[in-house]
């Protein structure tokens, strides 16, 4: 019986995860739904949904080991993507050496730390039926993620907006929303990597409890038809 159990939590967590990856995928081709930040930072990031539900539905254990594939798997396609071209393009503005060290923090702060954060989702698994338990979720895995990213603004990144603005400053270039917001915050680098992480982190968290707002009921049903507690 506890097997026929865990077989079926893994295979609601297993589904759910493909979700979210092809729910990425799908934001990501879509104009409107693919607008990010300047240097990163999805405004619509509804992978998020998916993500949370598997440790709302399933608990804490699936849901970091969720949380912790998907991390990998944004990783994967970054790198494949950008990070090489990316990490040339900046020692190349600032003439300092991504180390090994950098690079472990960025895997990090920037994919293991906030992505498995969103399992913690689970902590409020037996609290499914109340949807003020799911917003407290929502906000919990989001305020992670706020300080593990505004954590690696200001380690990792600050030699990106510092060199931005200055060539804004020079005439090299227009001023972007990353650099609107450093001035806006008197070039305070603290300030400015939270400023520019919540902007995106928000509206993701903004859209998904909408959406969990929208479609509670029917969330409701499939638990009870799965009956995973």
């Amino acid at each position: 019986m506890a097997l026929k159990k865990e077989s079926k939590n893994m295979l609601i967590a297993v589904n759910l995860l493909a979700f979210a990856i092809i729910l990425d995928v799908i934001t990501s081709a879509i104009p409107g739904l693919n607008l990010s930040m300047p240097f990163g930072g999805k405004f619509f990031g509804l992978s998020m949904l998916p993500l949370v539900l598997i440790g709302l539905l399933v608990g804490l254990k699936y849901g970091l080991i969720s949380g912790f594939i998907y991390a990998l798997y944004n990783f994967g396609v970054d790198y494949i993507v950008y990070i090489e071209t990316l990490r040339v393009t900046l020692e190349s503005w600032t003439g300092i050496s991504w180390s090994f060290g950098m690079i472990v923090l960025l895997i990090l702060f920037d994919y293991v730390i906030p992505f498995t954060a969103f399992g913690l989702s689970g902590l409020f698994y037996d609290r499914f039926e109340k949807i003020t338990n799911v917003i407290k979720a929502i906000i919990l895995v989001s305020v992670i993620r706020l300080i593990s990213s505004t954590l690696s603004g200001v380690i990792l990144w600050q030699s990106s907006i510092l060199y931005a603005q200055s060539e804004v400053e020079a005439g090299n270039a227009d001023p972007n929303l990353a650099t609107r917001i450093f001035s806006a915050m008197g070039e305070n680098l603290w300030l400015y990597s939270f400023g520019y992480n919540f902007i995106y982190i928000f509206t993701t968290g903004v859209v998904v409890t909408l959406i969990t707002l929208v479609s509670f009921k029917r969330l409701k049903d499939i638990q009870t038809q799965f009956n995973p507690l």
